[in-house]
């Protein structure tokens, strides 16, 4: 094992480099095989390792303290992997739920209002904030999900071809 520390302004950290983790950085630093990401970040760590600052290393990198900083966080509480590579975001959850959107499906298959040819996404929108099943939703939340399904009702139902055509 390799003891590396450095200063965190009023903290002392250190930081324990296996000498596999020293291989895996030399790999993706010479072979440049990964995404540019991962490789500043691998380059982070020997500079570091060497003792330096964060901010000789941002300048000698071009890149910022906090790049600097964070990857040396990561280094510590996940090791290489998480230095190395972000962590996945699951992103919003899903607006309907399958209640909300079979009702959903359902309308845009039925008949459209009195008044209208077809089913807008903005018709589709406010039917379904009516009948309370989601409290907001985007038309293109709504055209997503009908898109994912094939279904897309502001579209003429029946084409008729002249005979010609036929």
């Amino acid at each position: 094992m390799v003891c590396l520390w450095y200063m965190n302004t009023t903290h002392k950290h250190t930081v324990q480099f296996s000498k596999k983790d020293i291989i895996s950085i030399q790999s993706i630093i010479h072979k440049g095989k990964h995404h540019a990401r991962v490789i500043a970040r691998a380059r982070i760590l020997p500079l570091t390792r060497q003792g330096r600052g964060k901010d000789a290393i941002a300048v000698e990198l071009a890149v910022g303290r906090s790049t600097v900083q964070r990857t040396r966080d990561h280094y510590r509480e996940g090791k290489l992997p998480r230095a190395l590579y972000d962590a996945s975001r699951p992103g919003q959850p899903p607006k309907l739920d399958e209640k909300a959107d079979a009702h959903l499906i359902a309308l845009a298959c039925a008949d459209p209002p009195k008044g209208t040819d077809r089913w807008t996404l903005e018709l589709l929108r406010n039917r379904m904030i009516k009948d309370g099943k989601v409290a907001s939703i985007s038309t293109v939340a709504i055209w997503n999900r009908l898109k994912k399904r094939g279904i897309k009702p502001w579209r003429e139902k029946n084409v008729v071809y002249s005979p010609r055509h036929a």
